[in-house]
């Protein structure tokens, strides 16, 4: 159920890109280490960075990441295009 608790968020931060993201899709990222969300990003704006990225950015404890567990709205881009896997 925890798992649940997190994708819905990524999809409520996925939904802030909507006016600026196409043609790419709205995605949301968030990182959880112990159970407690320690990193949120999305895709803000087409060209810009990925919601991976952004997530990964706003950890402010970046020891953390090691054992954190990063959940994603959309399965990760793999392709190199305005911006790099």
């Amino acid at each position: 159920m925890t798992e649940e608790k997190y994708m819905r968020r990524c999809i409520q931060l996925a939904k802030n890109g909507h006016a600026n993201v196409s043609p790419n899709p709205m995605v949301g990222a968030v990182i959880v280490c112990d159970d407690k969300i320690i990193g949120e990003g999305y895709h803000i704006r087409y060209g810009e960075a990925h919601a991976e990225v952004n997530a990964i950015r706003s950890v402010k404890d970046e020891s953390l990441l090691k054992r954190s567990t990063i959940y994603v709205s959309l399965e990760p881009c793999s392709h190199y295009g305005k911006t790099p896997p």
